[in-house]
C-alpha cells in the first residue's frame, strides 16, 4: 500500500511539474443572503479573498482549487425593534472546472465545500454577538458558476453565484435543532484575481 501511494504521489507531482501549474490570489466582496432561515431577510455585504492554482487539463479545460477566507450570512430587516446583521465566516475550498471561452474569457462550474469558524450577530445599537454555540453544522456544502475576464495579462475580474444547498439550522436555547428553519446560503461574487 504504501509504494501505491508513493507511485501516485510521485506522479501527481510530475504531472503538476509537467502541466505548468499558475498560482494567484484573489480578493473581493460578497453580496449575501440566507434562503429559509429568517423571514425578514435582506442582502448583507461581506468580504473575502484566499489563494488559488490553475492547472491545465487540456488547451481548452482547466482544474482550478482554491482555498477562501469568506463572510457570509444575512442581513435581518426586522427583528424585535432592532436591524441587524448576521455574519457566518468560513473557510470555503471550491474545486472548479474551467473552459476557456477564449484567450480572455473562461466560464468556471463546481462544488464548493466550507467550515464554519465563527457567527456573529451584530445590531445596530453596537452590539456584537459571538453566537458560533447556537450553529451546529460546521459544514457547508454548495455549488459555484462564474465567469472571469482578464482585464490584463496576469489580472482579471470575476463574477460567481455560490448556491449553498439547505445545510445551516441552529439550536435553539432549549438545545433542540429547529429544523424548520433549515436553510442555505445564496451569494454573488465579485473579485480581483492576480497570478503571479
Amino acid at each position: 500500500m504504501k509504494k501505491i501511494s508513493l507511485i501516485l504521489v510521485s506522479f501527481f507531482i510530475s504531472y503538476l511539474s509537467y502541466s505548468q501549474v499558475s498560482f494567484g490570489v484573489k480578493s473581493g466582496i460578497n453580496i449575501a443572503t440566507t434562503r429559509g432561515m429568517i423571514e425578514y431577510t435582506r442582502l448583507k455585504l461581506g468580504w473575502y479573498g484566499g489563494a488559488f492554482a490553475m492547472i491545465p487539463l487540456d488547451k481548452k479545460i482547466f482544474l482550478q482549487p482554491e482555498i477562501l477566507y469568506s463572510s457570509k450570512g444575512t442581513g435581518v430587516r426586522k427583528y424585535t425593534a432592532l436591524r441587524s446583521v448576521t455574519n457566518y465566516n468560513y473557510i470555503n475550498v471550491p474545486i472548479l472546472f474551467g473552459y476557456n471561452i477564449d484567450h480572455k474569457t473562461s466560464l468556471l462550474l463546481g462544488p464548493e465545500v466550507g467550515y464554519l469558524t465563527s457567527v456573529h450577530e451584530i445590531y445596530e445599537d453596537g452590539d456584537n454577538l459571538n453566537v458560533s454555540k447556537s450553529y451546529a453544522p460546521k459544514f457547508d456544502a454548495g455549488l459555484d458558476i462564474g465567469l472571469n475576464y482578464k482585464i490584463l495579462k496576469k489580472a482579471g475580474i470575476e463574477i460567481r453565484y455560490n448556491y449553498g444547498f439547505k445545510i445551516l439550522y441552529y439550536i435553539d436555547g432549549a438545545g433542540r435543532h429547529v429544523t424548520e428553519f433549515k436553510a442555505g446560503n445564496r451569494v454573488f461574487q465579485i473579485r480581483l484575481n492576480y497570478l503571479f
